[in-house]
């Protein structure tokens, strides 16, 4: 026997005569040199426990479909709300666009006229910018200016083909320098404020060269010719 066991029997019968209980030794447990496998160890997966991964499986797979579609179907929402949003948008720059025009054009509209007698007192003050014509130029394209920023602009007419759409014919005569169709004279100047006619220019248009008399004495002559002809058929 060990000092160590002589040692804890001594105290155990040092413990007894005192009336204490004795604590027994902790139990040592001999082991063969094998290893021990914890009960709560992971045991392998069975053949039944398969159905069951599959089943889930199968269930987060139907559950991510339905998420996917209703993230589609909201996508397609957003998009047509941003695109009604964008017309609605459009249309009330357009609608503002149109109303500020519309309460411009009976104002410009009456001041036409003044440009008008302006550009027509020049014509006669000749091309010198001195003196009266000198002011009377700067006035008007100061007034010419005013008016280009409110989105007035004139309608290109001589030497233009005739546009119905833009401008009113008052007359056709023959012309050396214009071809048939063309406008050969501006008698008022058009303008369109926004893109539309505020008013048509008023024009001469060209019929083309005038017919020489040779021409139609020879045409006359030949009509004269013709005419006895018919009349032995």
């Amino acid at each position: 026997m060990t000092e160590e066991n002589a040692e804890l029997e001594k105290n155990l019968e040092d413990k007894a005569a005192q009336g204490q209980p004795a604590q027994e030794p902790p139990a040592v447990e001999e082991t063969d040199g094998t290893a021990t496998v914890p009960e709560d160890a992971d045991a392998p997966e069975t053949p039944e426990s398969i159905p069951e991964t599959v089943d889930e499986t199968a269930r987060l797979e139907a559950e991510l479909a339905v998420c996917a579609a209703e993230r589609d179907g909201f996508k397609d929402q957003l998009l047509r709300a941003r695109a009604e949003f964008d017309n609605y948008r459009k249309r009330i720059a357009r609608e503002s666009e149109q109303a500020r025009l519309a309460a411009a054009q009976g104002l410009i509209r009456d001041l036409l006229p003044v440009a008008d007698n302006l550009e027509r007192a020049l014509e006669h003050a000749g091309e010198g910018d001195d003196g009266l014509a000198g002011g009377v130029r700067m006035i008007l394209r100061q007034f010419q200016d005013i008016l280009a920023a409110r989105g007035l602009s004139p309608i290109p007419a001589l030497g233009e083909p005739f546009d119905p759409n833009v401008h009113e014919g008052l007359a056709i005569l023959p012309s050396e320098e214009h071809a048939m169709g063309m406008v050969m004279s501006e008698y008022e100047r058009g303008y369109t404020l926004g893109g539309m006619v505020l008013r048509p220019a008023k024009v001469v248009v060209s019929s083309g060269p005038p017919v020489e008399a040779s021409v139609l004495e020879g045409g006359g002559d030949a009509e004269q010719a013709a005419e006895p002809e018919n009349n032995k058929q």
